[in-house]
């Protein structure tokens, strides 16, 4: 008898002692992707929420994750119940049992983004360098540049986007238009890139002559209104001064670049007629298409009054549902640009602020 109670005891603490060591490392590995998961999704929708209520007028606001902690518990028990079978003792049962539970509590914390550090990362113009290294690094020029570009040598793209959404519709200028075409074409054959003087450290753009591409390159130095005999130009931000051997280039700042993406939410014809949202309209009193903007082929949220089915992102707003289609590759191209703009812009911005602490049951 004291020999099979030995075995029982060893080899619960054999089971325990087991259990604890896999418990660790096997509750990291079914977690942290839940977590991961979570947390991207959360801060994909709280995007796409902001860009929505831009699009009403209503204000931003960013709340981030400021820190995620799980408690995790493990309780095990055994034990060993013996008793006597038959009239006379004859022979005795020993029931054996063993129990476990497992209990996680997650507590997550968010701090508001906020303060002079963010105000000033998300109202200033994304650095020129950012936006060649994007175009540089595998990202289409022609999102890059039409989504961060504003003003290029004369040549704009819907400045009065960059702001609420005004009244009358913003000047379309094609030739804008037709540079991203031109420099998409071109893009990745090592014509254009942007290079550093070595002696005064000065940004510039190199346009190399090709016969190749000799006419598109023409056409693009032309639309620009470059020397056709350089291959070295000049960048910076002065409009005052128009040069043929300079690059005048506005960018966005990220918070333009929401105002710019706002523009191009589907509206509920009663939200129209009811006056929520200010409705563009061309010279001739009809209503402006911002899918014709640069910015307007690249990206739509989508609306319904039921929650989609078929949504990458999906929320709820004013009785609506505001989304992006799943099957829709290029909205979705631009919306993970935008949240690496973000990243770059914002990503260095401490929380400020009062932090709330959300214990998760």
């Amino acid at each position: 008898m004291k020999a099979v109670i030995k075995r029982l005891q060893f080899f619960t603490a054999t089971l325990v002692l087991t259990a604890c060591n896999s418990f660790g490392p096997d509750s990291l590995r079914g977690t942290h992707p839940l977590y991961n998961d979570a947390i991207v999704g959360s801060m994909n929708e709280q995007l796409v929420l902001n860009i929505v209520r831009l699009h009403y007028r209503d204000p931003m606001f960013f709340l981030d994750v400021a820190s995620v902690t799980a408690s995790m518990k493990l309780d095990m028990s055994a034990g060993l119940d013996q008793s006597e079978v038959g009239l006379n003792g004859g022979s005795d049962l020993i029931k054996y049992s063993l129990g476990a539970a497992y209990s996680t509590s997650p507590t997550i914390s968010y701090a508001p983004l906020q303060g002079e550090g963010f105000v000033k990362s998300v109202l200033s113009p994304i650095p020129i360098q950012a936006v060649f290294s994007l175009s540089g690094s595998g990202w289409n020029a022609r999102r890059v540049f039409g989504l961060c570009v504003e003003r290029i040598n004369g040549l704009e793209n819907a400045p009065s986007a960059s702001g609420p959404t005004p009244r009358l519709a913003p000047n379309q200028n094609w030739q804008f238009n037709r540079l991203l075409e031109l420099v998409e074409e071109v893009s990745g054959k090592q014509v254009i890139s942007p290079r550093v003087d070595p002696e005064t450290k000065e940004m510039q753009l190199e346009i190399k002559n090709s016969e190749e591409f000799a006419d598109r390159i023409h056409e693009i130095k032309d639309l620009l209104g470059l020397d056709q005999n350089l291959e070295i130009y000049h960048i910076n931000s002065d409009f005052i001064k128009s040069r043929s051997d300079t690059l005048s280039i506005r960018t966005r700042s990220l918070t333009s670049i929401f105002f710019y993406l706002s523009h191009h939410v589907h509206t509920p014809q009663s939200h129209k007629t009811a006056g929520l949202v200010t409705v563009t309209r061309n010279r001739d009193g009809s209503e402006f298409d911002w899918g014709t903007t640069p910015a307007g082929s690249l990206f739509e949220i989508r609306q319904s009054e039921d929650q989609p089915d078929l949504a990458f992102l999906a929320i709820p707003y004013r009785g609506h549902w505001f989304y992006l289609a799943d099957n829709d590759l290029e909205s979705k191209s631009t919306f993970m640009l935008l949240m690496q703009l973000f990243r770059l812009q914002a990503g260095t911005a401490k929380s400020q602020g009062p932090t709330l602490t959300i214990p998760v049951q």
